[in-house]
């Protein structure tokens, strides 16, 4: 059996080909030739939590496994842990066990990489990041794979001590784009084309005026419970029929969806998944576009298949008799 750690697992993952691997498992999702049932979460006591993801695939068969402590933090222990087991697809024998904190976060960051590849303007110079947790490090860099022209990363936060520190982390990673610090949420639409956001924020991130919106192709990963959002209604006005989600279950589990919904902002008839844009069932209309992602395991067990794969190829990890 394979273990692959985070050190080898950022060693082994290539932006473009985790990228395409989304596509290609939001296409195979679309054909629903797939189980997977809802997240387990267990408790005793209410706040310390065991989560179970399973999913099978013809090629894939897995379950990613989370704990939630939150008193961890007052320890100096992360508030996440997990793993991802997958077992061969043929025979059920235990094949590998990956971290699950950095499989999360590379298949999240592929995935809005996938939704600026395939909304945003081609020729695209600019990219706004707001939020400067762990996944924005990681959706930056997918945004910049996704769109290899992007010269300036243009980033902000609502807490604005951490902004030099993540700049200067994000600017060793991103050699051949300057990475700048917007004084306001408003300053980064003014200067890029491009926004990708990863916050928890529980209300709008940016002015409801359509003016500042208009011409961007907007990816949020932040928001995934229906009290939480990261988009004003204005947006909508201006999206028409370009709303785009990795699943369906985001209209039941974002409020950046549910909200918009139910007080008529959004139309249900105006949201696709991207498959259809990548599949070619669909195509762009409007300059201004909205990528929504909430993730579910079919993409963690893809993307941990990937990335099992692409490591006993390259000679990485380490192989235990099981």
């Amino acid at each position: 059996m394979l273990i692959l750690n985070e050190k080898t697992l950022v060693e082994t993952v290539d932006f473009d080909e985790l990228i395409e691997k989304i596509e290609q498992t939001m296409l195979f999702a679309d054909e629903g030739n797939f189980a997977m049932p809802l997240r387990s979460n267990i408790s005793l006591n209410g706040s310390d939590s065991l989560m179970l993801m399973p999913c099978v695939t013809p090629e894939a068969w897995g379950c990613k496994l989370l704990t939630l402590r939150p008193g961890n933090p007052q320890k100096g222990l992360p508030f996440i842990n997990g793993a991802v087991m997958l077992f061969d697809a043929k025979t059920g024998e235990p094949k590998a066990l990956l971290e699950g904190k950095m499989v999360t976060a590379l298949r999240t960051g592929a995935v809005g990489g996938a939704g600026i590849k395939n909304t945003a303007r081609a020729d695209i110079r600019s990219l706004g990041l707001v939020g400067t947790g762990a996944q924005g490090y990681w959706q930056a860099q997918f945004g910049c794979a996704a769109r290899k022209g992007v010269k300036e990363v243009w980033i902000y936060d609502a807490i604005t001590e951490k902004l030099p520190a993540f700049a200067k982390q994000l600017q060793a990673v991103l050699p051949g784009v300057e990475v700048k610090i917007a004084a306001s949420a408003v300053e980064l639409l003014e200067k890029t084309e491009a926004v990708m956001t990863a916050t928890p924020s529980k209300s709008p991130l940016f002015p409801d005026d359509e003016k500042l919106l208009a011409g961007h192709a907007f990816s949020g990963i932040g928001s995934y419970m229906p009290d939480m959002r990261e988009f004003p209604d204005g947006l909508f006005k201006l999206t028409g029929g370009d709303v785009y989600v990795d699943t369906p279950h985001a209209l039941d589990e974002t409020g950046d969806l549910i909200t918009p919904l139910e007080n008529g902002a959004l139309r249900r008839g105006d949201i696709h998944t991207l498959a259809e844009l990548i599949g070619g069932k669909r195509k762009k209309e409007s300059e201004t576009t909205f990528f929504k992602s909430v993730g579910m395991a079919l993409f963690d067990i893809a993307a941990a298949d990937y990335l099992c794969e692409k490591a006993a190829r390259k000679g990485l990890g380490q192989n235990v008799e099981f």
